[in-house]
């Protein structure tokens, strides 16, 4: 019951959301580079899985308590701002699967060459803490204190990254972002500011463990009194 409110709580806006994303290859920011004949391009920005292209308001990008570890190890930036224990989504596939996390990355697709900027352009005013997303290095690339825009954008030129997610508190967060390409013929072109959705579950406090224990004892009780 305490597990379940806890849950309900950190959910409590994303009713909307028609696709929850909890596990496997993620890339949370895809742009994407779209012409159809000589007419100008523009750029899409969503969610990109093995299965399948998301509009980016449709999906709940969740965070398993598996992501809560301590920070240390990282640069002292990334501990100020989240804390000597957060949320953070690894870099490493592999830990990525074996903890049933996403294994989030960072992508553009059918662009000309050159970069693209993403560029975050607001954070949610009910965000519950911090947010950065950085590198295996921790260089950061975007992070946010709340409600306020830290680092606000960055460039990749090549096709796919992956990078770590990092959250200083469960629940729920949103981010405004867009995607931005300096096109040889048409110049710059600016995707639509796209709201992202993160719910962060709580790691499971010693309490609400101790209930999930007493809660499975009485249902193995209550078995072997059936069968008595």
């Amino acid at each position: 019951m305490l597990l379940g409110l806890l849950l309900a709580l950190s959910c409590y806006d994303v009713a909307r959301a028609t696709t929850t994303i909890s596990s496997g290859h993620t890339d949370i920011f895809e742009a994407e580079y779209e012409q159809v004949g000589t007419n100008a391009p523009t750029i899409h920005l969503g969610v990109h899985t093995d299965t399948g292209h998301y509009e980016p308001a449709d999906v709940l990008l969740e965070v398993g308590n598996a992501a809560y570890r301590s920070s240390d190890g990282f640069s002292a930036d990334i501990t100020t701002l989240l804390g000597a224990n957060a949320w953070i989504l690894p870099v490493d596939l592999e830990q990525a699967a074996n903890l049933g996390l996403i294994e989030a990355g960072v992508a553009k697709a059918g662009f000309p060459a050159g970069s693209v900027t993403f560029t975050m352009v607001g954070a949610g005013p009910a965000n519950p803490g911090n947010f950065a997303l950085f590198t295996a290095g921790s260089s950061i690339r975007l992070s946010a204190t709340g409600s306020e825009v830290g680092t606000s954008g960055f460039s990749i030129t090549t096709g796919h990254i992956h990078y770590n997610w990092g959250f200083s508190a469960p629940g729920t967060y949103t981010f405004d972002l867009k995607a931005s390409y300096t096109d040889a013929n048409f110049g710059v072109l600016e995707s639509a500011t796209e709201t992202f959705t993160f719910n962060v579950i709580p790691e499971p406090s010693s309490s609400t463990l101790l209930l999930i224990g007493l809660v499975g004892w009485v249902a193995t009780r209550k078995r072997i009194i059936s069968k008595v």
